[in-house]
């Protein structure tokens, strides 16, 4: 079975489609932007690129949107922190990146978010969006190489930790990526930039 989880998303199928970058448990911020935005639940989807959790208030509330039609995620780092906590027992590394929210929960609340999270095994890595004119790519932090090729094999950490790329575009170096005409990336915000 494949590792790189892929999911293709039909633009026509909404209204319109957009994408939020790492809500770290800003639950609230992201309720009034979507608010401004008139997002409407009938006919929108809302794609977040990873890092739905911590360092914010209200991580449970943003995982509890994975219950929702019309919200989905790519899988981020800080996803990728909490499952390997409970997988290894190991909660180190999540808890110097704001995983302690976790432990302020009730036992409910933490089975609950436990179940939330993992569903993030299934979740893709990537989602590609189209529609007849353009190509759409949303990944947590990068998609490695010059050549975007759906399916294709990829190390879990080239998608979820590497800055370089998008570090390297803000300073005006570009490094394009062929296959498709945009990507998404996001892993470098926090709550001050949190765009739609």
């Amino acid at each position: 079975m494949p590792s790189t989880r892929y999911q293709k998303i039909d633009a026509y199928n909404y209204h319109h489609i957009w994408a939020v970058g790492d809500i770290h448990g800003n639950y609230q911020l992201l309720q009034s932007r979507l608010h401004q935005l008139l997002f409407c639940p009938e006919t929108d989807l809302l794609i977040s690129v990873g890092d739905n959790i911590d360092r914010g208030a209200e991580s449970l509330n943003v995982l509890r949107l994975l219950n929702q039609p019309w919200f989905t995620s790519v899988k981020g780092n800080h996803e990728a922190m909490a499952l390997d906590a409970f997988a290894t027992g190991d909660g180190n590394m999540w808890l110097a990146s704001g995983g302690d929210w976790f432990f302020g929960l009730s036992n409910p609340e933490q089975k609950e978010a436990i179940d939330l999270l993992l569903r993030f095994r299934q979740l893709p890595h990537i989602i590609e969006i189209n529609d007849e004119k353009i190509k759409y790519v949303i990944v947590h932090a990068d998609y490695p190489g010059n050549k975007y090729q759906f399916g294709k094999e990829l190390a879990e950490k080239e998608l979820l930790w590497p800055v370089d790329r998008i570090q390297n575009s803000l300073k005006g170096n570009i490094n394009k990526i062929e296959g498709a005409d945009y990507f998404i990336f996001g892993h470098m915000g926090d709550a001050a930039n949190l765009l739609i």
